[in-house]
């Protein structure tokens, strides 16, 4: 028997921390910014205000011109960091989490990025840039204009979007990270930098980790979900659901354990609450299936096909359009 899309909507609310249960492993704690990023293992980075927005609302964090702060400041202690592990997009995480997951996702972002940088006139290795920018970072952190600047002293011309590119393909290796911004302009730092050691996570037990904490934060969800989240492919994702614990299948769904817990009172609370979330919230980019939750007359208003996005409210679960600024 499949879930309703009600109670599948109930659920994602309140294993995304929008609202609140007695059988959330969290309920009852004061959550840091770490404490959000941990428990959601990747929150949607693209927007970066739009981002440490997401995590404050996760903290429970009321409406205010300074509820990011928080989030803002451990992102420059290097508690959290800013990155592209998967999808070749930013998210934020738990500093602790930056290598091994980007490595994990990193493959087949770096098999169309090789293809790219022929059309771009870089060398298909990384081997160059990446050596003189771990150099230059060892020495301290670089805003985005001085890492083009490295690029530059090796004869790598950062102009005709090669700057990015390089950027974002050594970002994706797991050892480079963003902080936080200085004068609006974004700041990249090594891992090894960080005052938090790295997780050493690899093969099945990386993919064990995956499926068992995005179940976790996300669930319910399916194959489908977790393999376009990831965009490990579905054999990957199939694999890693195999070896996850911690969740059982209702349908096409996997359902944390936990959430056998959840109240049929407090579902219908989490549906009547109305909740305003930022561009590229995980309530939405967290699946590729969003039936039922983003009417498609509703879809150009919030989420475009050509990557832009806006605050939205939900109500009931649904998208009801987007919020007024």
């Amino acid at each position: 028997m499949s879930l309703e899309p009600r109670e599948i909507a109930a659920r994602r609310l309140i294993a995304q921390l929008l609202a609140p249960s007695d059988a959330h492993p969290l309920a009852g704690r004061v959550l840091a910014p770490v404490d959000v990023c941990r428990w959601m293992l990747a929150i949607q980075g693209q927007n970066y205000d739009g981002g440490l927005e997401a995590i404050a609302i996760r903290q429970g964090r009321r409406r205010s011109r300074f509820r990011t702060a928080p989030a803002e400041a451990e992102l420059d202690a290097g508690l959290l960091v800013r990155c592209w592990p998967q999808r070749g997009t930013l998210h934020y995480l738990a500093a602790e989490d930056a290598a091994w997951l980007s490595a994990l996702g990193m493959g087949p972002v770096e098999r169309a990025a090789r293809r790219r940088r022929a059309r771009l006139g870089l060398e298909p290795g990384l081997d160059v840039p990446r050596e003189a920018l771990h150099e230059a970072l060892a020495a301290g952190e670089l805003t985005r204009r001085q890492c083009y600047e490295v690029f530059a002293r090796v004869g790598i011309d950062p102009g005709g979007n090669r700057g990015p590119h390089l950027l974002r393909a050594l970002g994706g290796e797991g050892l480079v990270v963003q902080g936080a911004r200085r004068g609006g302009e974004e700041v990249f730092r090594l891992v090894g930098q960080l005052p938090v050691p790295q997780r050493e996570l690899d093969g099945d037990e990386a993919l064990a980790e995956l499926a068992t904490r995005y179940v976790g934060s996300h669930g319910p969800a399916t194959l489908d979900d977790l393999a376009w989240w990831t965009h490990l492919g579905r054999g990957r994702a199939r694999r890693a659901l195999a070896l996850g614990t911690g969740y059982h299948r209702d349908g096409d769904h996997y359902v944390p354990d936990w959430q056998s817990g959840i109240t049929s009172a407090e579902m219908n609370r989490a549906l009547a609450r109305t909740v305003t979330l930022p561009p590229f919230d995980e309530y939405l980019l967290g699946y590729t299936d969003r039936t039922g939750i983003l009417p498609d007359e509703l879809r150009p208003q919030v989420l475009t096909m050509n990557g832009l996005s806006w605050h939205f409210v939900v109500r009931r679960g649904v998208v009801r359009g987007r919020a007024e600024r």
